[in-house]
């Protein structure tokens, strides 16, 4: 893929539009089996890393369509632009009943809502998929 260099920053994005997916999973406070995910997709955007530790990350094994999740990467900075569609699911542990109230309050207030009814964030993936362009960075 790329031999990573010390010291070095680079920029890694998909080469295509629309190939980054952010997992945001909310789990409930009385039950932490149960979940709550709201998943986004971007039209574009990158994340900055040092080489450095970067060959445990990423490397010759990574494949286009399983994609890799660059929120774990140790990153200098990052932007995620242009939000184009995003969608929210449930455990199949939930009640449908409660999956529809669920449903409503998400519709009407927004998924951060879910804070103030017993839940809490438990996790953030962001996964870019595809071909990866990895550039260095200039000083």
């Amino acid at each position: 893929m790329i031999n990573w260099e010390n010291g070095v920053l680079y920029k890694i994005s998909p080469k295509s539009k629309k190939r980054i997916v952010m997992l945001t999973t909310y789990a409930k406070i009385e039950n932490y089996d149960q979940k709550a995910i709201h998943e986004e997709e971007f039209r574009s955007g990158w994340v900055k890393v040092f080489g450095d530790e970067m060959p445990y990350y990423l490397d010759d094994t990574y494949n286009p369509e399983i994609g890799t999740d660059v929120w774990i990467f140790p990153t200098e900075d990052h932007e995620i632009l242009d939000g184009v569609s995003d969608d929210f699911s449930f455990s199949k542990n939930i009640p449908k009943d409660e999956q529809e109230k669920l449903r409503a309050l998400i519709t009407e207030n927004g998924f951060n809502s879910l804070e103030e009814t017993g839940w809490e964030h438990d996790d953030t993936e962001v996964w870019f998929y595809g071909e990866l362009d990895i550039s260095k960075e200039q000083k």
